[in-house]
């Protein structure tokens, strides 16, 4: 049986008089290539979108399509990217940490509290709820989930129009055989995160341009 995630904790919440929850969630954490993408979504009061759940569990037409119907009706919707080469140079959790507050920062006018996917990572002033799994269980995080897996799918769809060796439009830079195998053939490419264990255990070179 199919488990959708629900507005429970968010209706709570908005009883309890705060003005708006935002679910946050991110993209792209384990991949070996490409940014780290956050999101923080406001969804509407009593608002509920049929079909919405954690993004790993749709499909990529699902998802493209919930992506739409989220950024149309959300009251509010931030993104925060950091890019490959922060990753390199301050570690996974420090970019992470960094792409979660700059989506919050994009729509702090419109919230006042937080529901955050996964394990404790950083602090803020706002009230804040971390929840293991929440992007299953909780309407606002499955949202956040979406926006924040198909913002990244896109920059990687982009990435394979430059570097069309690595099959980025078909992983989106995660470890897949197929990845691992473009790889080898041509070593790794300027979107590569060069820190990452899979990377340097290879001994992986970097691809000669042109």
């Amino acid at each position: 049986m199919l488990v959708y995630p629900n507005y429970k904790i968010e209706k709570e919440l908005y009883q309890r008089g705060f003005q708006g929850v935002a679910g946050l969630d991110e993209a792209g954490r384990g991949a070996w290539a490409g940014p780290v993408v956050a999101a923080a979504v406001v969804l509407p009061r009593d608002f509920k979108i049929k079909g919405l759940r954690d993004s790993k569990l749709l499909s990529p037409k699902q998802r493209e399509e919930l992506f739409v119907v989220i950024n149309k009706n959300a009251m509010a919707v931030g993104v925060g990217i950091i890019s490959e080469k922060i990753i390199d140079s301050e570690g996974i959790i420090r970019a992470t940490r960094e792409a979660f507050l700059q989506a919050i920062e994009k729509i702090k006018e419109k919230v006042d509290y937080l529901l955050v996917d996964g394990i404790k990572i950083f602090e803020h002033s706002l009230p804040i709820d971390w929840h293991i799994k929440g992007d299953r269980k909780i309407g606002s995080i499955a949202a956040a989930s979406v926006i924040a897996k198909v913002t990244r799918d896109h920059i990687l769809r982009d990435y394979h129009q430059k570097y069309p060796f690595y099959g980025f439009d078909q992983h989106k830079g995660y470890g897949t055989a197929k990845h691992t195998e473009s790889l080898e053939k041509h070593g790794w490419c300027d979107i590569h995160r060069k820190t990452f264990r899979p990377i340097i255990e290879k001994g992986y070179y970097q691809r000669e341009e042109g």
